[in-house]
């Protein structure tokens, strides 16, 4: 009963002993710290990493929260969807992705309207679609083959009068292919009515 009694005690002070080492708050190893955002240098980072943040607690049901497609374009794309018109473009070539603010005496939304295509032709060129991504809070089809053959396609960026347009152009068919089915996504998607047919 002495062995026990005395075994028993080792073990109590054992865990008590311990137990302060398993309560501290573990450190990251160098391995574990996050990587450094590469997307820091864009005009609309803040919006960005918000609407990442918001798609990814939202998840994909969207019951009892307010990720809507809506509210997550405003986030990441910087501008009021509900005071812009969005058009997305079939050509022979690759595509126009197109944004007009409604009011053209907007200046505010005008200005973000265009910071946001700057940055979405630089980030297509370099074959990054968090974008669409964050808005659409899954990958849009086509974003894998634009990714792989980015060195084929060409995103130039436009201002129109009221608005701005990332021109999109390839002379390779399977990026052709998936530009067209990128961009008839985004026309279901974002209802502009455009036509799923090249023009």
């Amino acid at each position: 009963m002495r062995k026990v009694k005395l075994m028993l005690a080792a073990f109590v002070g054992a865990v008590l002993f311990t137990a302060p080492a398993f309560s501290r708050p573990r450190q990251d190893s160098p391995k574990e710290k996050p990587k450094e955002d590469t997307m820091k240098d864009c005009p609309l980072h803040e919006q960005h990493m918000a609407a990442n943040k918001s798609a990814a607690s939202g998840g994909s049901d969207q019951s009892g929260s307010n990720a809507t497609l809506e509210s997550r374009g405003n986030s990441a794309m910087g501008f009021e969807q509900s005071k812009t018109t969005h058009h997305f473009l079939l050509r022979p070539d690759g595509g126009i992705i197109q944004v007009q603010a409604n009011d053209p005496h907007d200046t505010g939304n005008l200005s973000q309207i265009r910071k946001h295509h700057q940055h979405i032709a630089a980030a297509f060129s370099a074959g990054d679609f968090r974008i669409p991504r964050m808005v659409h809070d899954t990958i849009p089809p086509g974003t894998s083959t634009m990714k792989r053959f980015r060195g084929k396609i060409q995103y130039g960026y436009r201002e129109t009068p009221t608005g701005a347009c990332v021109v999109i152009k390839t002379e390779d068919p399977s990026a052709l292919d998936a530009i067209h089915d990128f961009l008839r996504y985004q026309i279901r998607k974002h209802e502009t009515g455009d036509p799923e047919t090249i023009s």
